[in-house]
């Protein structure tokens, strides 16, 4: 075979893995669509409660905290300090319990030639992902609008936490969803798990208010180094943090091949009617 012939053939190669690229995006694009219309309906706010549900939610829990609390909790501003913890809360709490029995409310699509068992996951994740960011920036607006937040201080260290956040949801997210629908029992143990998860993970806490002989086995908890690292970013130097982001990648990227490789055998548990 000539060179032009390899140049030819690796360009329609790639040609060719453009093109399904392009048509798994708007094939998920299309289950985020149908997503938001079945979870939301057509009428009144629609996908507006997409970003809506979670604001309101953080903006109450904002308030209960300043009343309990005052303006400030431990030298840092209550506000930010609840903000920069409960959003990324109710990011993987949405992904994880989205995910459950995911496959088994959209398996007449799976008809569709184009549709995958991934892209019914990915629809889900991708979207509580959206929405919570969403719902972040309007709350961090509102409240820089009206000077009671501060802008992050170190952006980069404030999106990497914010990038393993997201990591770690979609992780988890795929690997539950995948598990739910192999082995019936599992659901029933989302609801405690997320529960046991919550005092751990690092929204009510940082790794410096912790002793030092416990501090090295709390930072086991990935989720923990995430908030650290989102906490560090917002409030700079006017905190010590404690993170480790090797061994966070490591752990969200392993969730992430995990649930990538169940998803390559959840179809056959998977009765489709």
């Amino acid at each position: 075979m000539s060179a032009a012939g390899v140049s030819a053939g690796g360009g329609r190669g790639f040609g060719a893995w453009v093109e399904a690229l392009h048509t798994q995006i708007i094939v998920v694009f299309a289950l985020m669509m149908r997503e938001v219309h079945t979870r939301y309906g057509r009428d009144n706010l629609g996908f507006i409660w997409l970003i809506a549900e979670p604001l309101v939610f953080c903006l109450g829990v904002i308030l209960i905290w300043r009343l309990l609390h005052g303006a400030q909790e431990h030298g840092i501003p209550v506000l930010a300090f609840v903000l920069t913890g409960y959003m990324p809360l109710t990011l993987w709490r949405h992904c994880v319990q989205r995910s459950v029995h995911c496959f088994r409310a959209n398996a007449g699509l799976l008809y569709h030639r184009q549709v995958r068992m991934l892209d019914l996951l990915a629809a889900r994740v991708i979207l509580e992902i959206y929405g919570a960011l969403i719902a972040y920036l309007v709350i961090a607006f509102l409240f820089w609008a009206l000077d009671e937040y501060a802008l992050p201080q170190d952006l980069g260290l404030f999106y990497v936490g914010w990038a393993c956040m997201i990591l770690f949801s979609a992780g988890l997210g795929l690997v539950m969803g995948c598990v739910s629908e192999m082995a019936e029992w599992s659901e029933k143990l989302v609801g405690p798990f997320m529960y046991f998860l919550l005092p751990i993970s690092g929204v009510f806490f940082m790794a410096d208010w912790v002793p030092d002989d416990y501090r090295k086995y709390a930072l086991y908890v990935p989720t923990l180094n995430a908030f650290e690292m989102i906490r560090g970013g917002q409030f700079g130097p006017g905190v010590r943090v404690h993170y480790d982001l090797p061994y966070t990648l490591a752990v969200c990227l392993a969730l992430l091949t995990l649930g990538l490789i169940l998803c390559r055998r959840v179809h056959r548990h998977l009765v489709i009617e």
